[in-house]
């Protein structure tokens, strides 16, 4: 952990000489100390604040700056850890009384009621974002403001502000805006636990049709301002729960939620759309606006007519009946069977007939839904159905069934241990030596037969070794896995099953690499390939360290035969100090 009399060995040196400049310039305000944590404000180009914890023993616990600078330790951080440590040096320290309070908080008990009033106004004056954000923060006090405009103002400001000349947010000024944001939203929090609940709502309200506004304009690469985002959706759904907001209120938030629901963005950019939609069904379901959330639905649907909006289309219909469902509607039912080619709904009739032991019903369905996905060509999803046939299986102690599966998933989409495992218990041992042998011969006339008909064919050996290695390793056929090896002549392949052959055959292996080396080493070209072959040698050197003066000749050998190489003279030298 860093300590602040040593914390420069922790430090980028560029980070830590920029933060010493700013500490040498006299650019560090005035430092206020506070149960062990230390406030400044650093001055430059802009004003940030910054916040440093310590512990008794002066090690350094915490640290956050407000400058957008997206590295993990900022100059202005630096410059503070600088300042604090001249501070702790100059003064011994020691422990306050806990009556005693900082100095901000001396000034405030020492300010008068005018004082404070005219240094409102005059900073109000000079300053009309304070003034907005004054306004704003004691809004409840002031029945005639227009709160809405106010903040719709305050949050344009702030737009135009982080915002280039075209309009755009790069990800550093966003990650700035989404403070700004947070503390709006933050604001709005406060103001439903004060049971404020109209000025919250149009304080999120305007809040989100901004901030979607801006978003196809917003590089969000760190998810900054989708976090905002996410908050004020956060703050409609506390809203819609609240048990004290008032009817009218719910009712005016659902006529909001519905007309932003038409905006594409909120569904193109992320899940915004589909969180919002599920505080638009709550409000439906407590307004007992049934016609009016289904007909939008259906709307909705209507529009959505392109070939990548069956996602979107499916969510509506699934949502649709969720309604029906927590509304007690014997119409749930009727859309369940008119909709069973949504894998989900399909999915969940297949779960009730399975928890009721209807297997027989439950297999009906699942053969109807994988001769959908074919017909769809998604073979993902026949997958997942055949899947669920395997735990019927299970159920039933089905073992043909469960062997044909297993067999089936072991190489569905690469080798599966998980399957394989599966398979093979279901096996006594002498009927699975048989099996094995099967599996490896077809696997490997497999590859023959594949071999015949690519490219290579007349170029390579076919790749037996890759279809076969799983198993040989599963079944810990270590002989016949190196008999494959040997057969090769590339150094990638062979260290693919280094891990599992080095320890056992050490000289075996090693008489494959050494030849290897010398052969890449003679046609790698630049650093990074230099690199990449000495750490490979560096690491068979370790696993096999009998062989270690062997592969230490044959960097020497490739240095001496290629003198014009410094690069590769550089990383060799690292084979030759291991």
């Amino acid at each position: 952990m860093m300590n602040i009399d040593n914390f420069e060995k922790h430090i980028n040196p560029t980070i830590l000489k920029r933060g010493r400049d700013y500490f040498n310039d006299g650019l560090v305000g005035e430092l206020d100390e506070n149960d062990h944590v230390w406030t400044a404000e650093v001055y430059g180009s802009d004003d940030y604040s910054v916040d440093i914890s310590l512990n008794e023993q002066g090690e350094i616990c915490d640290y956050s700056c407000d400058c957008p600078y997206d590295g993990d330790l900022c100059k202005h951080v630096v410059a503070v850890c600088y300042a604090i440590r001249e501070k702790r040096k100059s003064k011994p320290a020691e422990k306050p009384a806990k009556s005693k309070k900082n100095t901000f908080e001396n000034l405030l008990d020492k300010i008068s009621l005018d004082e404070y009033k005219n240094y409102i106004r005059s900073r109000a004056k000079q300053d009309k974002d304070f003034k907005t954000k004054f306004e704003l923060f004691f809004s409840d006090k002031d029945d005639n403001m227009d709160v809405e405009q106010k903040y719709r103002d305050l949050i344009r400001k702030l737009i135009r502000k982080h915002s280039d000349r075209h309009g755009l947010f790069d990800y550093q000024s966003l990650r700035v805006l989404s403070k700004e944001f947070d503390e709006i939203i933050c604001k709005g929090r406060e103001m439903v636990a004060g049971s404020n609940f109209r000025d919250a709502f149009l304080l999120g309200k305007t809040v989100l049709a901004e901030i979607i506004a801006i978003y196809p304009d917003c590089d969000d690469s760190n998810g900054d301002i989708g976090e905002s985002l996410s908050e004020t959706i956060r703050l409609f759904e506390t809203l819609s729960d609240a048990d004290q907001a008032a009817i009218d209120l719910k009712q005016l938030i659902f006529d909001f939620l519905k007309g932003e629901l038409n905006n594409k963005t909120y569904f193109d950019y992320g899940n915004f759309g589909y969180d919002l939609f599920a505080v638009f069904r709550n409000l439906a379901l407590q307004l007992r606006q049934t016609k009016t959330f289904v007909e939008f639905i259906d709307d909705l649907c209507s529009k959505l007519t392109g070939k990548y909006d069956d996602y979107q289309r499916e969510f509506l219909v699934k949502e649709k009946i969720a309604f029906y469902r927590e509304a007690g509607h014997d119409l749930a039912d009727v859309l369940v069977q008119q909709n069973m080619d949504i894998v989900e709904i399909r999915k969940s009739e297949v779960d009730k007939a399975i928890d009721s032991h209807n297997y027989i019903e439950a297999k009906r369905l699942i053969a109807e839904g994988i001769e959908i996905a074919e017909g769809k060509g998604h073979p993902g999803t026949v997958s997942q159905w055949k899947k669920e046939l395997l735990r019927i299986a299970c159920l039933e102690n089905d073992t043909k069934t469960i062997r044909q599966l297993t067999r089936y998933f072991v190489f569905d989409r690469g080798f599966s241990k998980e399957y394989y495992r599966q398979w093979r218990q279901t096996y006594h041992e002498t009927e699975w030596k048989e099996i094995v042998e099967k599996l490896i011969s077809d696997l490997a006339g497999e590859a023959i037969e594949r071999h015949k008909k690519s490219f290579w064919s007349n170029r390579h050996n076919p790749p037996i070794l890759s279809y076969i290695a799983p198993v040989l390793i599963e079944e810990e056929y270590w002989d016949r896995l190196l008999k494959h090896v040997q057969a090769e002549h590339y150094l990638d392949r062979i260290l693919t099953y280094h891990e599992h052959l080095a320890k056992r055959f050490p000289n075996e292996i090693l008489s494959l690499y050494l030849p290897e080396f010398k052969r890449v080493g003679d046609n790698v070209n630049g650093r990074s390939q230099y690199a990449d072959l000495a750490g490979k040698m560096i690491r068979v050197m370790k696993d096999i360290p009998e062989g270690k003066e062997k592969i230490q000749a044959v960097a020497r050998e490739l240095i001496a035969k290629h003198p014009r190489r410094p690069a590769m003279i550089d990383e060799f030298n690292n084979v030759l100090k291991t």
